[in-house]
């Protein structure tokens, strides 16, 4: 039975139709646009998008700090190869990473972070991780493990039906 605490048919999510495999795909859209858009917004201040952010983090903690291919972290960031290029320039522009061919394939660019990019990232870290706990505070606690374990199953569930 739907509470008004749950109604989410003025989004176009009604229980009723018996299509809960929909219904977890909206949910978990609009879930995603709230969470990113408060991301986003903590960011701001900093000159930064979540995007960004991200790619930030993975060149600074991925592969233990030896920088990643390009091409690698457009399949973990969720943007277009395009949007990658953009943003590793921009990213290059403002001092926080380097972007350097590898020497084993001259066709891949190697892109690292630089002190200054972890210099933002140490900056901006404490108030993020703060964020993101309070956020998902929302859930009951003891939900956590299982709803983790559900996404995580259908996360790789999902990657090995590319």
């Amino acid at each position: 039975m739907e509470t008004n605490k749950t109604n989410l048919r003025p989004y176009g999510i009604n229980p009723d139709k018996g299509r809960a495999y929909e219904n977890i795909t909206y949910v978990l859209a609009l879930v995603y646009n709230l969470l990113q858009a408060r991301v986003e917004k903590y960011l701001l201040p900093y000159g930064l998008s979540a995007v960004q952010f991200n790619l930030l983090m993975l060149a600074s903690y991925q592969n233990n700090g030896n920088g990643l291919s390009q091409v690698e972290l457009s399949k973990r960031l969720i943007a277009s190869a395009s949007n990658i290029t953009k943003l590793v320039e921009k990213s290059v522009q403002a001092g926080f990473i380097t972007r350097n061919t590898n020497p084993q394939s001259r066709r891949e660019n190697i892109i690292c972070i630089t002190k200054k990019g972890q210099e933002l990232i140490d900056k901006v870290w404490p108030g993020y991780d703060q964020l993101v706990k309070s956020l998902t505070e929302k859930i009951p606690a003891a939900d956590h493990p299982q709803m983790e374990q559900i996404l995580k199953d259908w996360f790789v569930e999902l990657q090995g039906g590319k």
